[in-house]
């Protein structure tokens, strides 16, 4: 099963929002693979953080996904999460 995570980072900070995305036999691994991949990048998200706790959301379906396992910080420069804050659409006026 994919597993696609966004990580928000806090308006304070001025820094990018994240996305990872791993391909796992359990929401359980894929977790421990996030929590691997955002220490490694020096991620710390939670309150008084620069990025909020990941937020699972569908996987989307473009020709832009990041590599698998790679943070990205340009994803979200071209696609946004829609009303229901799970699914991803491009954002008008963006050219990939």
């Amino acid at each position: 099963m994919e597993f696609f995570y966004v990580v928000k980072a806090t308006q304070k900070s001025g820094k990018q929002d994240a996305t990872v995305w791993f391909t796992a036999k359990s929401e359980a691994r894929a977790n421990l693979m996030l929590d691997v991949v955002l220490e490694d990048a020096e991620i710390e998200t939670g309150r008084g953080k620069d990025y909020a706790r990941p937020i699972r959301t569908n996987f989307p379906v473009v020709n832009e996904l990041p590599p698998e396992g790679e943070i990205s910080f340009t994803f979200t420069n071209y696609y946004r999460l829609g009303e229901d804050g799970m699914t991803w659409e491009q954002i008008p006026g963006v050219t990939l």
